[in-house]
């Protein structure tokens, strides 16, 4: 396999020792698709813009998390097969993708346009042979089956008029394949190849979800109208239906694997357990009051419900549905930027105005809460959240409302003014500096204790660890010093030499070191003098440096940037280097060192990384 051909999968390098992904991405009114691997009930599959993403239910942040990159739209849908060595995973554009999942470069079984329009749900025959999908065919051809090796067309099946948005595949023989849509009947196709054998008008709004019994007897369909149909899963005849499951609508069902319960979600923000085919309502689970709290997917993990919400939330209700067990929690959006605190707590903030902490050690996520967006998504800022900087006792955010927010990790505090969009941030564990395109606002004890007007456009702040020298890099190929003193900045000189815009600046564990990274080149200055350490040696980046960070025993440099490249160099060896190349998709955002060895990473593509990279750099740098 071609090194392009491995990097449009998955991460190739073997270091990349943990791999925490974005959440399900949703829409309003929209069911969002979660499934488990028949054969390892623990995997659990969804997509994320433009990724499918598998983690583990039992340890959600732990190192059985993967991030599947192949598909070059945005994902729709992804299903285990029944065997569980393949996904098939459809996309907006059509495109189905089968690819294995047990091998370490997820290689790619099938490559193939299923329909002219977006795949909408994907389901497999129980001998794991073939692959039916659901969506936008265009000239009424809205559902179709294929093998799965070959993407041969089995059947393509008349009878929707408009588009499908769900469909099952009996898993037992005789094979049927069940499918609804937008034109609110369901329709059974006998095969193969599949014909159209009858359809049911039950409904009486979009049909959002059908589901296959496990043992292949029964069919339900759950829809916009609020309903719940339960069919022969043979014939599809009815064999009795429930008005008003639910108090919304009703975006998808599950089947317990016992056969004898399902469980629904709905808009309503409940998740409930049915019991079949009876139809009684066992228990019911809230999930919240607020917007964000739609459940919009559900699915089992053994006798484990899971439900995902609006804000994208995964929540693990009691096997009993009596409360939320535990929530699953991340970023649905790209990170804008990240900021490792010295306890090594993560700090990140994406393009939904969100800030999450991640726990040094077991790298669980919580987003921090108490901000203007709560009602939807639990969003510290109304608009994107621009910087987070770890401080002292927690992080400092500033985010498109003009606003600056601190807090003690979990919960942000009320908003400051900062007269201006904010454009890029550097913290000691004293003090906050926060660039605008005006001036320069130093940020400490909750509080704003001196502005400073500035003439140039700031992209990078940092500051040393004893909060008096604060560097901020500008896209006139300048670094500008400053002594901070009493909340104010004075400026003390000016560093020129750089091949471009400085985007990114770190001090030395020591201070008595600067690294700059431009749009190709890290350069490493002596900050009592500042002359230059190390120029024109490291310039190996294709674009801009979104970040470096120094090794805690100060002998490595790491450098990341949208070429979506990490490096790492050595102070003493400088003509040696070690490259991590597609380490997150779309661009890195930061790196940061968690030990000497061992870095953390995060990008556009809403992941935060882990690296081992201690054997590699023994190896190289030896």
């Amino acid at each position: 396999m071609s090194e392009f051909t491995q990097s449009a999968n998955v991460v190739p390098s073997p270091s990349l020792s943990l791999q925490l992904p974005p959440l399900p991405s949703t829409s309003r009114g929209v069911g969002s698709w979660l499934a488990t691997c028949p054969s390892d009930p623990d995997l659990l599959i969804y997509t994320a813009g433009k990724f499918v993403v598998v983690r583990s239910v039992a340890d959600p942040y732990g190192p059985k998390s993967f991030v599947y990159r192949g598909h070059q739209a945005v994902a729709t849908c992804a299903r285990f097969s029944p065997s569980g060595h393949y996904v098939a995973s459809g996309d907006a554009t059509g495109k189905l993708r089968v690819w294995s999942c047990k091998t370490d470069d997820k290689k790619s079984k099938l490559e193939v346009q299923a329909l002219s329009g977006p795949v909408e749900d994907v389901a497999w025959d129980g001998e794991s042979k073939k692959v039916a999908v659901a969506g936008d065919g265009g000239g009424g051809f809205h559902v179709k089956v294929l093998t799965y090796d070959t993407g041969n067309s089995v059947s393509e099946c008349v009878g929707l008029t408009k588009k499908a948005t769900t469909l099952d595949y009996r898993p037992c023989r005789p094979f049927r394949v069940v499918a609804g849509g937008e034109d609110m009947r369901c329709v059974l196709y006998a095969g193969p190849p599949f014909k159209r054998e009858c359809d049911d008008a039950s409904h009486s709004n979009y049909i959002n979800c059908v589901r296959y019994s496990p043992d292949g007897n029964s069919v339900v369909s759950v829809g916009s109208d609020k309903k719940l149909v339960l069919y022969d899963g043979k014939t599809m005849a009815k064999t009795k239906e429930w008005a008003n499951v639910h108090a919304g609508s009703i975006y998808a069902a599950a089947w317990h694997s016992s056969g004898d319960k399902i469980m629904t979600c709905s808009a309503d923000k409940t998740v409930k357990l049915i019991s079949m085919p009876s139809g009684d309502v066992l228990s019911t689970c809230t999930l919240g009051d607020k917007l964000g709290d739609f459940a919009v997917g559900c699915c089992w993990s053994g006798d484990t419900p899971l439900a995902v919400t609006l804000s994208g939330l995964i929540r693990v209700l009691s096997p009993d549905f009596s409360a939320v067990a535990s929530t699953i929690s991340g970023h649905q959006e790209p990170i804008l930027s990240h900021s490792l605190s010295a306890s090594g707590d993560l700090y990140t903030s994406s393009a939904d105005g969100t800030v999450c902490r991640w726990a040094a050690g077991s790298r669980a996520c919580e987003r921090v809460g108490g901000g203007a967006g709560a009602d939807l998504n639990g969003a510290v800022h109304s608009g994107q959240a621009s910087t987070v900087d770890a401080v002292a006792g927690g992080c400092v955010s500033t985010g498109w409302d003009d606003t600056i927010r601190s807090g003690d990790g979990t919960t942000s505090n009320a908003a400051a003014g900062l007269g201006a969009q904010p454009k890029c941030s550097g913290s000691s564990a004293d003090l906050c500096v926060l660039a605008t395109k005006e001036s320069l606002t130093c940020y400490a004890n909750n509080a704003v204790t001196g502005t400073t007007a500035i003439t140039y456009n700031a992209l990078c702040v940092a500051v040393n660890a004893t909060s008096d020298v604060v560097c901020v890099g500008a896209d006139n190929n300048k670094i500008y010093v400053y002594s901070a003193s009493g909340g104010a900045l004075t400026q003390t000189g000016c560093v020129e030499g750089t091949n471009g815009p400085v985007h990114s600046l770190a001090f030395s564990p020591n201070g008595e070191s600067l690294a700059a990274g431009d749009v190709k080149e890290v350069r490493v200055w002596n900050v009592a003098d500042w002359s230059p350490l190390i120029k024109g040696k490291w310039q190996f980046h294709t674009s801009r440096i979104t970040g470096v960070g120094w090794s805690p025993n100060g002998e490595f440099i790491a450098s990341a940037g949208t070429d979506e490249n990490i490096f790492i160099w050595c102070v003493a060896k400088k003509m040696k280097r070690l490259n991590y190349k597609f380490a997150h998709k779309g661009g890195c955002v930061g790196v940061d060192w968690i030990a000497d060895g061992k870095l953390l990473s995060s990008g556009n593509d809403g992941t935060v990384a882990e690296w081992d990279v201690a054997a590699e750099m023994a190896e190289k740098f030896k």
